[in-house]
């Protein structure tokens, strides 16, 4: 896996991606730690290491839930479906449509539900059109 960090072709495992998003968290809470111990409770909005190691899984993090969505035969734009939602949020609540905006919230957690449902689903066992099942060992 870590020869495909910035590929966004192809498939990868469920048991590939969730290690990965495992070991991206276990990595990251000494890190939180750590911009606490160095810069203190009080400035919360300086988190020096744990902004760098999200800024340095972050496109490998894209990668792999494009290829796990692939796996899913589902499109990698899945990765982007939730966030869209998003955009008529920010005009609602800019607008003062309130009660608008407090929809498009919902609308947007409920798409992401359905995204991480797929990243939680079974590989497609059969070759698909982003390449071939991925076999573990």
């Amino acid at each position: 896996m870590t020869n495909h960090y910035m590929n966004f072709n192809g498939r990868v495992s469920r048991p590939g991606y969730w290690h990965f998003v495992l070991w991206t968290v276990i990595i990251s809470i000494p890190l939180i730690a750590l911009d606490f111990v160095v810069f203190g409770i009080e400035d919360e909005d300086l988190t020096l290491f744990s902004s760098l190691w999200e800024l340095a899984v972050l496109i490998p993090s894209i990668g792999l839930a494009i290829r796990r969505f692939h796996d899913t035969n589902r499109t990698g734009w899945w990765v982007l479906i939730p966030y869209i939602a998003l955009i008529p949020t920010i005009i609602f609540f800019v607008l003062e449509f309130e009660s608008l905006g407090i929809i498009s919230i919902v609308a947007f957690f409920i798409i992401l539900l359905a995204s991480l449902v797929f990243l939680c689903q079974k590989s497609d066992p059969e070759t698909n059109q982003y390449g071939d099942p991925v076999h573990l060992g």
